[in-house]
């Protein structure tokens, strides 16, 4: 039909349409989209856009100790795959490789490569980049050697968290080559993906309702069992393929299984996206590979210059602080970026409109344990713990542990015990005005 003439989206409806229902199609759009890409061979680049590409790399080499660019080749050694990165994002890696994210669902370029950024998010939660690469396909085996060769630019270092779309040869190569790294996939794309396999629940209300709970709300395991398990059998959905899937993806994008792990507060791929959508202006189908190269790094440019204007900032001033003689804020003024102090000081300020909702009960002997509630009749109550002697707290939220900042529920159990220091330990080095 596509070589007919007739659209992929027409296409994947008529056959959805024989079908009776995308339920029973057995692929979604996206896939489709891809078989077709990986069926078309991709257009080679031009042997002198590609000689004036590798001409640049080597010169940067030459004149940049630490820039890395790595190119594989195909079988008529043609390029294939590339990435490169300079210093700085090595330097920035260092410091900030511990959220990586990477999107490959944009192409801009005259050979309709994959274009894949790597992303990540600083300690003025700007965007930084780590590198970026094209590929001309989406194999297990491309993206293997694609993150190989990043970890190779990076030393080695592992990140602790990276946010993906759902590919399945991207996870089995993130599985593959970092294998310490907890791997969560988009929400945003799946949200994108799941009216087409959802049919009539798409206009139920509380079925929405239930699945955002499945997907963001649930704070631990057990929540989101007892949640999934009302749904699936409230709705009859025992024999849904693709929720079904979606259950055994689950600790990659239920919250309740990730949020003991560092994200910087990421629930998607957006960092990449909001970084696609600035590559975008710089390049179309008509660009070469190497001006596309030179216009991104005025972007790169660009992005560490506002990078340099904020740090001035928080260098030659202090951050406002809403409660002048409050020695909490004061403390975290001093320390963190203004971006971020601001934040905290939301989760303070927040912190007053909750309560106890009883008096706090102590066990094994240093330990209090505290219920706290925020006003209002849809709030849950958070467990948290407080140790008397080295002021160490956990709450059932497991912000902190997520965000790496202390969120209103501690907040409001430090101001109860007259804690007037954040202890070192909840202040994260990667948020600072120094880091």
């Amino acid at each position: 039909m596509v070589n007919a003439g007739i659209s992929v989206a027409n296409a994947v409806s008529y056959m959805e349409n024989e079908a009776q229902g995308s339920q029973n199609l057995g692929f979604i759009r996206k896939d489709a989209y891809d078989h077709l890409t990986r069926l078309k061979k991709h257009t080679k680049v031009e042997n002198g856009d590609a000689s004036a590409l590798l001409h640049y790399f080597i010169n940067k080499s030459n004149t940049e100790s630490q820039f890395y660019w790595n190119v594989q080749l195909d079988d008529d050694n043609r390029v294939m795959n590339f990435f490169f990165r300079d210093y700085r994002c090595l330097v920035d890696y260092e410091y900030f490789g511990d959220v990586l994210s990477v999107d490959t669902t944009y192409r801009t370029n005259r050979y309709n490569l994959i274009c894949a950024p790597f992303v990540g998010i600083n300690h003025h939660r700007q965007n930084v980049m780590f590198g970026l690469a094209f590929m001309s396909d989406e194999t297990e085996i491309s993206f293997e050697w694609l993150f190989r060769t990043f970890l190779d630019s990076m030393n080695g270092k592992q990140p602790e968290t990276v946010f993906t779309d759902q590919c399945q040869a991207m996870m089995n190569a993130i599985c593959t080559v970092f294998p310490c790294a907890h791997h969560r996939l988009c929400q945003w794309h799946i949200n994108q993906n799941a009216p087409s396999h959802l049919g009539s629940l798409n206009g139920e209300s509380n079925f929405k309702q239930l699945w955002n709970n499945c997907m963001s709300r649930c704070e631990s395991e057990e929540d989101f069992e007892a949640t999934w398990r009302f749904m699936i059998d409230k709705y009859n959905l025992s024999g849904h393929k693709w929720l079904n899937g979606m259950y055994r993806l689950r600790y990659k994008w239920a919250t309740a299984f990730s949020n003991h792990k560092f994200s910087a507060g990421l629930l998607a791929t957006s960092r990449s996206e909001c970084t696609n959508a600035v590559l975008k202006k710089v390049g179309d189908r008509t660009i070469s590979l190497y001006d596309f190269v030179r216009n991104y790094e005025k972007i790169q440019k660009n992005w560490r210059d506002n990078e340099k204007a904020e740090d001035t900032r928080c260098h030659h001033g202090k951050a406002s602080v809403m409660l002048k003689n409050n020695p909490l804020l004061n403390c975290i003024a001093d320390v963190y970026s203004l971006t971020v102090y601001k934040l905290f000081e939301v989760e303070f300020i927040n912190s007053l409109n909750t309560t106890f909702i009883q008096q706090p009960s102590s066990f094994s002997g240093s330990f209090l344990e505290f219920k706290v509630k925020s006003h209002g009749e849809n709030s849950r109550v958070r467990q948290v713990v407080f140790n008397k002697e080295t002021h160490e707290v956990q709450c059932s939220c497991h912000k902190f542990e997520s965000m790496g900042i202390l969120y209103k529920h501690a907040l409001k159990v430090f101001n109860f015990m007259d804690v007037t220091v954040i202890p070192k330990s909840y202040i994260k080095k990667r948020w600072m005005k120094d880091a």
